[in-house]
This record gives C-alpha cells, sequence and structure tokens, in this order.
C-alpha cells in the first residue's frame, strides 16, 4: 500500500524518534568510543554478488535478492512457504519451526526504503520489544534499513515453545528495479546465536535477475 500525505511525514517522525531514542541508549550505556564502534558494525553488511557462500551456509536464490542460511536450514518449495513469500528458508525439529528466513521482493509500492521501513516496524511494534532502527548497508543496494527486535514465542501451531525468546531482524531495501525489498529473519535463541543471525542478516544481497 502507497503511504502518501501526512502519513509519510508521520512515518519518518517515528523512525526518526526511535533513531534518536536508540542512540541515546547506546551512548549513556556505552560511552563515546564504543559507540564509535557500534556505529561501524550497525553500518555493516554487504559485499559483493559474486562472493562465495561461507563455510558452513547455503545461499537462498531469488530472482533479486540472495542471502546465505546455516546448512541444516532447508528451503521451502513456492507450495510450501507463505504466498507473499518470493524464497523462504527454515529450521524445523520436533515438528516446530525454530527458525526461518522469507524474501518478499515487492515489499510495498513506495520505492522508498526508509517508508517500506516504517511499514515493517508495524507488524512488530504490538507484540515485539524494537532493539534497533537504523541505516544498513547492502550489498549492490543504494540504500537500506535494518530493524532489530525479540519477543516470546506463544507456542501455537508450529512455532517454538512457548515463552522462548525469539530474535528477528528485518532488512529492507530497494533493489535494481527500485523496488523496495524485504528480507525477515526470524530464530529462537536457542536455534540461532547472535553471530550467527548477524552472518544472516550481513548476506543480503541485491543481484541482477538471470
Amino acid at each position: 500500500m502507497e503511504h502518501r500525505g501526512p502519513a509519510d511525514g508521520a512515518a519518518r517522525r517515528r523512525v526518526r524518534g526511535l533513531r534518536r531514542s536508540a542512540g541515546a541508549r547506546r551512548a549513556t550505556a556505552m560511552g563515546g568510543a564504543a559507540v564509535a564502534a557500534m556505529l561501524l558494525v550497525g553500518c555493516g553488511g554487504g559485499g559483493t554478488a559474486a562472493e562465495a557462500v561461507p563455510e558452513g551456509y547455503e545461499r537462498l536464490k531469488t530472482p533479486h535478492i540472495t542471502v546465505d542460511f546455516p546448512t541444516e536450514w532447508e528451503v521451502q518449495s513456492e507450495a510450501e512457504r507463505p504466498e507473499a513469500a518470493d524464497g523462504a528458508a527454515v529450521l524445523e525439529q520436533g515438528g516446530r519451526q525454530l527458525a526461518k528466513i522469507s524474501v518478499v521482493l515487492t515489499y510495498d509500492d513506495t520505492r522508498d526504503a526508509e517508508k517500506a521501513a516504517a511499514s515493517a516496524l508495524g507488524d512488530h511494534e504490538l507484540r515485539a520489544q524494537i532493539k534497533g532502527f537504523e541505516d544498513f548497508t547492502v550489498g549492490g543496494a543504494d540504500d537500506g534499513q535494518r530493524i532489530d527486535y525479540a519477543f516470546k514465542s506463544d507456542g501455537t501451531g508450529s512455532t517454538p515453545p512457548r515463552g522462548e525468546l525469539v530474535n528477528g531482524v528485518d532488512v529492507v531495501g530497494t533493489d535494481s528495479r527500485g523496488e523496495t525489498f524485504l528480507v525477515r529473519i526470524n530464530a529462537a535463541a536457542s536455534a540461532l546465536s547472535a553471530d550467527e543471525l548477524e552472518k544472516v542478516a550481513e548476506s543480503v544481497q541485491v543481484v541482477e535477475s538471470d
């Protein structure tokens, strides 16, 4: 859905407010030198689409976006993945889906990464703790945004056991067509370490369609 007029301003003000508050919390807790280091990490990500797949990982390929995932995960077929997703990979154990990556190639029609990210943020505000919202470099993209969040699983259906902490990262940007994309990564804390989650997020690449 396209955002117009006052809604644009409201979305951008909400994003700026989140960034200011996140920055203030980091500065208070960590001090200047550590904040500088975190900013360097926070704006990381990327590389080239031709990079080799890291050992222990496989590559989820879609016509415009690729993302790497641990080899224990499995790629979902078109019939298995959600209708809105153009690619997905999951980790299932004991009948439960402990982790998932979903790629949506045309997330909305704004053609604006910041506004699209504000929309993605709305998916999480009611049930998750928002831990960060910042610019994020995505290989092959001119712009990118990142949302970090966490929530407790309700245990319904095939979700992680009730009460388990689930960490999430949304990577939003514009691809080579100028369309906004969304890569949503959710993983139970017991299934994917913070370092592994970071590797997955940083592996997101914009590629040219074959």
